[in-house]
């Protein structure tokens, strides 16, 4: 006899998160996310020993050169001078293996990893985890208020620490990457930030610590998110975790409505919400290769499609020019 009905099941994995580095050609600022049954995201998620081997090979970077540039998405990009740095490979190696001992104290259920193929398509997985506090710490099983992050720093005397701002569902604010967290509200995140102890753009040789991997003297920037743009992402991240539609939604539907109906309403609204959208995140409004070039084309004239990275490349090879079609507006 055949059962006629299909289930599944989700499961749960505890883990927590630490910094670390990614090499792909430049040296990216990351968070692992490290958890019980062995696994650790770092760009790639498989099993223990396939983390293993990424550390020793160079892939997960414990510090960065003198003088390379270190990349921390969503804030800045600089060179890194006199640098001091926490781990070696074999270090961080034990160190990540603590940290499972201490998820999973018998290491029972250590996951090994098998490549799954569907239909003869390879499937991969992703790692990333998903950030939260408990509501109540004494309950038994605690509900999980749930958050989301990004970067910022945290000026403590002479010293700048890249901290991890995580923004929560209950609409508290907790600073993170520092020995003892702080827990703020946005109007007291606000207040530091206009005490520029909360910022993003440092000083010429300020030394920057990250809690946990190591700390340096920036050299030259090669860019930076204004701090008012980083405010403007976590007010977006407050309203999406209250359920409401943030800015990049609003635009997204201001740019359906638009092509539905092309009128100068239309337009104006859509050029209200993208503009209000984080500068830093517009790209994100499009698919991977047109990023936002076609909203912008619609709001400020179809020359901005000179500023997509696929037309300038094949302008410099003297190749045809791509296009990128948009409806006239009727009125």
């Amino acid at each position: 006899m055949q059962p006629t009905t299909r289930v599944y099941r989700k499961q749960i994995i505890e883990g927590v998160s630490i910094p670390a580095l990614i090499h792909n050609d430049s040296y990216f600022f990351t968070d692992l996310d490290v958890y019980e049954d062995g696994r650790v995201s770092c760009w790639n998620f498989e099993d223990l020993e396939h983390f293993k081997k990424d550390v020793r090979r160079g892939w997960v970077a414990l510090s960065v050169p003198e003088n390379e540039y270190i990349s921390i998405h969503g804030l800045g990009k600089w060179s890194v001078k006199n640098a001091s740095w926490t781990f070696d490979s074999e270090t961080f190696i034990e160190y990540v293996s603590s940290l499972i001992k201490e998820l999973n104290p018998h290491m029972e259920n250590i996951f090994k990893y098998r490549q799954k193929v569907v239909k003869g398509v390879r499937i991969g997985e992703t790692g990333t985890g998903i950030i939260y506090k408990p509501e109540n710490p004494k309950d038994i099983f605690p509900e999980k208020i749930e958050g989301n992050s990004t970067n910022l720093l945290y000026r403590s005397g002479d010293e700048y620490y890249l901290v991890k701002a995580t923004v929560f569902a209950d609409l508290k604010i907790s600073l993170n990457r520092l020995e003892k967290p702080l827990d703020l509200t946005f109007a007291e995140l606000q207040e530091l930030v206009d005490k520029k102890v909360v910022l993003t753009e440092l000083p010429a040789q300020a030394r920057v610590c990250i809690y946990g991997l190591g700390s340096f003297n920036i050299g030259e920037c090669g860019y930076v998110i204004a701090i008012d743009q980083k405010l403007l992402e976590i007010q977006d991240q407050l309203r999406e975790l209250r359920g409401e539609p943030g800015s990049k939604q609003i635009c997204i539907e201001a740019y359906n409505k638009y092509l539905e109906n092309p009128v100068s309403e239309n337009k104006e609204q859509l050029k209200v919400s993208y503009e209000n959208v984080p500068a830093h995140e517009r790209m994100y409004l499009g698919d991977m290769d047109t990023k936002d070039i076609p909203i912008r084309m619609i709001i400020y004239g179809e020359q901005e499609i000179e500023n997509w990275s696929h037309y300038r490349v094949a302008k410099a090879r003297g190749m045809e020019l791509p296009v990128i079609r948009i409806p006239k507006q009727k009125d």
